[in-house]
């Protein structure tokens, strides 16, 4: 549903009364509130996803290590070392 399909749902008319217009009003922050919520639930799922990733990637220490068992293999592979 659109924006405008949206406040015609609200029955907004250029001869609303004070009431119409409040209830009107309470309801379009009402579902302001309902999507900010929403943003907030989605941006705190996005810094977790963000965390979890920057937690997986390798320390300098494990890129060392990886190298030098990825050498070993090479060597082994290049000069018939043990399997």
């Amino acid at each position: 549903m659109n924006t405008k399909e949206q406040l015609k749902s609200l029955s907004i008319r250029k001869t609303m009364n004070t009431v119409e217009i409040n209830k009107s009003i309470m309801e379009l922050n009402y579902k302001k509130e309902q999507l900010k919520n929403e943003m907030d639930l989605i941006q705190e799922q996005i810094y977790f996803l963000a965390n979890l990733r920057e937690s997986q990637r390798p320390t300098e220490d494990d890129e060392e290590r990886i190298y030098k068992l990825e050498g070993k293999a090479l060597f082994d592979d290049m000069f018939g070392g043990t399997k």
